[in-house]
């Protein structure tokens, strides 16, 4: 793979990344919301079930 198409990626993953944590840190509750998913996801919960889990 060429090295300039791998730091793209790496670049637009963070910035979703940032933009994500940015818009679940700013809403209600959003910091609890964002450690249910983290525990979750850790923890095994599918993707697709993590919005009932954690009642998003």
């Amino acid at each position: 793979m060429n090295k300039d198409l791998i730091k793209g990626i790496l670049i637009l993953s963070a910035v979703l990344l940032a933009l994500f944590v940015g818009a679940v840190a700013t809403a209600d509750h959003g910091m609890d919301k964002l450690g249910c998913i983290f525990r979750a996801l850790s923890h095994g919960i599918a993707l697709s079930n993590v919005h009932g889990v954690c009642g998003l």
